[in-house]
């Protein structure tokens, strides 16, 4: 009997490979009208596939190949599926990823293009900041799609009807949360269907406490178990006891339209994308929708906010990668990447760009972010190192269901830390920022 569920464990593992790799030739080059591929992670997102689709179909008419979009509908089944796949020649052509730590893996083992020269082509349109963050070695590799920032997105009819007022200070955000709660609305979204989410309100308290200790924290420079981090956890801690959360079961994802139509959350701290994939996509009115930066609880923090940039990486055993090498020149250039930005209502990477296309609210957050010298923050999924921020995502997970284990959950990813910056001395990686 043990030989037998021995046996079927390697079957089942070894066609879960073969279906990984599968997935993208299927979908190839030869089936796909001499078009390449774009893998992606943002299946439970349909706006995305569109768009992207959009995107290949004018590549297609600038540089005479096009690509189409093949879709993961969650993050680790995406992870999965590339990593079995780029060491061999079914990788697909372009694949979406994360910038900064989380590439460095890829490009160790010499899997992804080395895009320097196209960096150097298109120098005066990049910030220098945005071009280190994918910069390993004094190489460049992978190019952004999109810049996004974090900010709270609020439910402006609600506000209205209790005559609230964008919270400029932390008490204020309290009291706010305090008025939304006394009215049976949950002040906040918070979900673990999509387990990486548990990291956002850890990386937003501790940025609210000391933003250089957050980026020593990234960087392995600093302890987990700091009276930094606890301090930061009793914040966080103390409006999860209070009932500022939603039930984390609810799925920000798929049902983020409908609860917001149906006032079951009035805020939400997420990546600006959220605005123009999810709540817009799902029926949710433009004028409904407000947009604040979170202030510090620490004063003495300063004006921060954490960022994300869309990298979009070529593998190099792909059998397209010439034709994916054309259309990330034509998507670094003053055609693609306005093109692409203006479809998906998004910051711009490339510099150049007209914002006028920007919807009212992210125009809003961006003149605030400039005008008020916000500094920026490189997210903490792609500043710290992709073994640390897994095992902390699953311990602040368990945080998120049981607050009083602050001192245990911080001791043992800090124990994680430790262990990896020990191994890999050489990994310390300086998270994006800009006074």
């Amino acid at each position: 009997m043990k030989m037998w569920l021995q046996t079927m464990l390697t079957v089942i593992l070894a066609l879960a490979l073969f279906f990984a790799v599968d997935h993208f030739s299927d979908n190839g080059h030869k089936k796909t009208g001499g078009q390449i591929i774009l893998a992606h992670d943002k299946g439970i997102m349909p706006m995305f596939q569109t768009i992207f689709a959009r995107q290949g179909q004018a590549a297609k008419k600038a540089v005479g190949t096009g690509f189409v979009p093949v879709p993961s509908q969650t993050t680790d089944l995406f992870v999965s599926r590339m990593m079995a796949s780029l060491p061999t020649q079914e990788a697909p052509e372009l694949f979406t990823w994360w910038s900064t730590a989380r590439v460095r893996a890829l490009v160790d083992k010499g899997l992804v293009d080395d895009l320097t020269y196209l960096w150097d082509k298109y120098d005066k349109s990049y910030d220098r900041a945005i071009r280190d963050a994918y910069t390993f070695n004094g190489r460049v590799y992978g190019f952004p799609y999109s810049i996004e920032y974090w900010a709270i997105w609020y439910n402006k009819e609600i506000f209205t009807r209790l005559n609230l007022q964008e919270p400029r200070s932390w008490a204020e955000f309290m009291a706010v949360c305090a008025t939304l709660k006394a009215h049976g609305i949950p002040p906040l979204l918070s979900s673990l269907q999509d387990q990486w989410y548990a990291f956002v309100w850890f990386m937003q308290v501790v940025i609210g406490q000391d933003p250089d200790f957050y980026v020593d924290l990234c960087r392995g420079d600093a302890s987990y178990l700091d009276t930094r981090a606890k301090k930061a956890m009793a914040v966080w801690g103390d409006m999860i006891e209070k009932g500022y959360f939603t039930d984390p079961g609810v799925n920000m994802f798929t049902n983020g339209g409908h609860l917001w139509n149906k006032e079951k959350f009035a805020m939400i701290l997420c990546g600006s994308w959220y605005y123009s994939t999810v709540l817009l996509p799902q029926g949710v009115n433009e004028e409904t929708i407000g947009v604040f930066i979170l202030p510090p609880h620490n004063q003495g923090a300063g004006k921060n906010i954490a960022m994300e940039t869309g990298p979009i990486f070529t593998a190099v055993h792909a059998p397209g990668n010439q034709e994916a090498l054309k259309i990330a020149d034509w998507w670094m250039g003053p055609e693609g990447n306005p093109y692409f930005s203006s479809l998906l209502k998004s910051y711009s990477p490339n510099r150049q760009t007209d914002p006028g296309y920007l919807p009212r609210a992210k125009k809003t957050l961006l003149s605030r972010i400039y005008d008020e010298h916000y500094r920026i923050l490189n997210r903490y999924w792609e500043a710290s190192p992709t073994p640390v921020c897994e095992f902390a995502v699953k311990k602040l997970g368990e945080f998120i269901l049981k607050p009083g284990d602050a001192d245990r959950v911080l001791s043992e990813i800090d124990r994680m830390s430790h262990d990896y910056f020990a191994k890999n001395p050489h990994q310390h990686q300086v998270p994006y920022h800009e006074d």
